[in-house]
């Protein structure tokens, strides 16, 4: 009898181990929970150092526009106003994407 009574206590203790140790990994505050998080930070400390990255460009680009550099003007009414040069041959290409639905 002691020895069924020493098993049911050592299976209801192994059993309350093991859903604690369920609870613990799978719970709000849990191992993947706080390794899912921590693969968010570093995502979001990448876009961030990208983001900085671009601010200090935009700012450099700034000065060079309050400077009235040739070049710098020249490269954004090329690039971003699709503009061009006298003597400059224009050639546009179709975008396919929308026929190949």
């Amino acid at each position: 009898m002691k020895g069924a009574i020493v098993r049911i206590a050592v299976s209801v203790f192994g059993l309350a181990t093991l859903a604690m140790l369920i609870l613990a990994m799978y719970n709000d505050q849990g191992y993947f929970a706080v390794n899912a998080r921590s693969l968010e930070l570093k995502a979001i400390e990448t876009d961030s150092l990208d983001l900085e990255r671009q601010i200090e460009s935009l700012k450099e680009e700034n000065k060079a526009l309050e400077r009235k550099d040739p070049a710098v003007i020249e490269r954004i009414g090329v690039e971003d106003l699709n503009m061009a040069n006298p003597g400059d041959v224009i050639i546009t290409i179709p975008d396919n994407s929308a026929n190949e639905n």
